[in-house]
């Protein structure tokens, strides 16, 4: 039947069917919601219902319900333009349709998967080149369409947010879902850019997750025990490695590009390496074009991070790479790291904000200071003059007749001791190699911080203090052995009653260690390379360098080198200095 024929016989059935008969429309709704519906039969339905548009008010919920279940992805361009225009113009003359019809375009981020394409043995999705085509143009038409509807209707963007959310997968689903819909999310905010301080928080909320469940040692573990059961294969045919991209590099044809990188055999590390590796990408995508810095888009990028920053990550307890977010944006020019440290400073020094706030703050400071290979040391003799003076001014207004070392009631004090001993060892090369850098390291009057009531050798990590220890005597700088072995004969009390005598091992920028993404990390990141002294009770035989067993252990301990391992970085293991959420967190902040 052509569709001038079919045009009036629809209107007539909605008019029936408003009037209270349902036979011809329930046979109408029948052939509509056929699954093996031809696709010249589809468009002449679909071509009758744009004309009836009008018609298709809250009577015809049940209509428009099977209509948003059509299966028109896999039908032929020309149905697929026809239902495109059909949903468009439906939503925009009835909004009371927009989120259902939003839902049914969302859920086209979770591409099927059908049972052929899993791995018996790693139950992992496997991808063929034309299902990624498929899967490709679904996307790219789902996008045309939601762009289409956000141009016209503005409250579009206050139904789509909850349901990006509600449809984001759970963190045990497979990763090439993950990996979907992260980059269909990314590249809504391409069209929908005020949606993008939200979507990114979105993403980093659902990393964080995973994050928090990929502990290092455990990744360790999992790569240790995935060598050694694949070491035959790997003598056969070596690991294809992904390539290093450009700083400007996107996504390909403005969407997907496939990379070939060897998988984690950590399932969330898997996972959480391959949002991290989209993200970082999508940084870079954002604040360069052609190898040149787009300054204006790098800033605003950066503020919207840094608000998630403030919102997710500082406050969470034990994620050892999302951070790695704020450390790349960082990377891209000096005053955006000069920004972030000016904020977190500000944290330090407020004494309105919570203790464990102003702790972890301090913590990323120096845990930026000495692993960022684009950090100059000018910025960090600022920021160590800049701490020293705080140390010191706190020890004057301190009531020295009642004070002890308690990391309760002076948790900032001693964290950011800690942070000036680890960042002065980490970067001591540099400090003396610069003309005047002793006299420099002498106005910081280190001897009257290790020697003050309140003790911070004590209360900081031992490996910490042992080096700072070194490195300040060969340079008569101070003189801590005598106060160490003093700490050593003594039991520090805890005014909590438990054993909270010692800082927390909390570096957050220490060895990136995921696969895919650390290719964004590695060119700006510093290894340690000084040397440590160790423990007395420790071999003799162990290395002399700041290093970690492959697995450290839960609690805080000196870090020493098994034999026969390689040796790896300083507190190679530390993770994240923030604390679980279980409040609501200030919404606003300064920067």
């Amino acid at each position: 039947m052509s569709s001038e024929h079919q045009i009036p016989q629809l209107e007539n059935i909605l008019k029936d069917h408003k009037r209270g008969f349902r036979h011809e429309y329930d046979i109408f709704l029948s052939r509509l919601g056929d699954p093996n519906i031809a696709s010249a039969q589809l468009k002449g339905y679909i071509q009758s219902l744009r004309d009836c548009i009008t018609l298709l008010d809250k009577d015809n919920e049940i209509l428009v319900g099977v209509l948003l279940k059509v299966d028109w992805m896999r039908k032929e361009p020309d149905v697929v333009l026809e239902y495109q225009t059909l949903l468009h113009n439906l939503v925009s003359a009835h909004t009371y349709y927009l989120r259902a019809g939003l839902r049914m375009l969302v859920k086209y981020f979770l591409p099927k998967i059908s049972e052929n394409s899993k791995n018996s043995s790693t139950d992992n999705v496997v991808i063929d080149s034309q299902q990624l085509q498929d899967h490709e143009k679904s996307f790219i038409n789902v996008h045309l369409v939601i762009k289409a509807i956000s141009n016209i209707v503005p409250m579009s963007p206050t139904v789509l947010m909850p349901l990006l959310s509600d449809y984001f997968p759970y963190m045990t689903k497979d990763t090439y879902l993950q990996e979907c819909y992260v980059k269909n999310l990314l590249q809504i905010t391409h069209y929908m850019p005020k949606q993008r301080p939200a979507i990114l928080e979105l993403i980093v909320d659902r990393m964080l997750k995973l994050d928090v469940r990929s502990p290092k040692h455990e990744i360790a573990e999992a790569e240790e025990t995935g060598e050694e059961d694949n070491i035959i294969f790997d003598m056969d045919e070596p690991c294809t490695t992904q390539e290093v991209l450009s700083p400007d590099a996107g996504y390909r044809s403005g969407y997907f590009e496939k990379e070939t990188a060897k998988p984690m055999n950590h399932k969330e590390a898997e996972r959480l390496d391959v949002m991290m590796d989209l993200v970082l990408k999508y940084i870079q995508q954002i604040c360069f074009h052609e190898g040149q810095l787009k300054w204006e888009a790098a800033k605003t990028l950066y503020r919207e991070l840094l608000l998630v920053f403030d919102r997710l990550i500082l406050p969470t307890h034990a994620s050892c790479h999302v951070q790695f977010i704020m450390f790349s944006l960082c990377a891209i020019k000096q005053p955006i790291c000069e920004g972030f440290l000016d904020f977190l400073w500000k944290k330090v020094q407020d004494p309105n904000t919570q203790g464990v706030y102003r702790q972890a703050s301090v913590s990323y400071i120096g845990s930026l200071l000495s692993r960022g290979l684009f950090v100059p040391i000018s910025t960090v003799t600022a920021c160590l003059g800049l701490m020293c003076d705080w140390v010191h001014k706190y020890l004057d207004q301190v009531n020295m007749d009642c004070v002890h070392a308690d990391v309760c009631h002076h948790g900032p004090f001693y964290s950011v001791c800690q942070t000036i001993f680890y960042v002065f060892v980490f970067r001591s090369k540099e400090l003396f190699e610069m003309k005047k850098g002793y006299k420099w390291a002498e106005g910081l009057n280190f001897q009257r911080i290790v020697t003050s009531r309140l003790n911070p050798l004590r209360v900081c990590l031992p490996v910490i203090v042992k080096s700072f220890a070194s490195v300040t005597r060969t340079h008569q700088l101070a003189f801590c052995d005598t106060i160490i072995e003093k700490n050593n004969r003594c039991f520090l009390p805890s005014s909590s009653g438990g054993t909270g005598d010692l800082l927390n091992d909390a570096f957050p920028f220490d060895p990136y260690i995921l696969h895919r993404s650390r290719k964004f990390i590695e060119p700006h990141y510093r290894e340690y390379q000084g040397n440590v002294v160790q423990e007395d009770n420790d071999s003799e035989d162990e290395e002399d360098d700041f290093i970690t067993d492959d697995i450290v252990s839960a609690k805080n301990s000196i870090p020493v080198l098994s034999a026969g391992k390689a040796s790896a970085d300083f507190m190679a293991y530390s993770v994240s200095p923030g604390f679980k959420q279980t409040q609501d967190w200030p919404q606003s902040m300064e920067g």
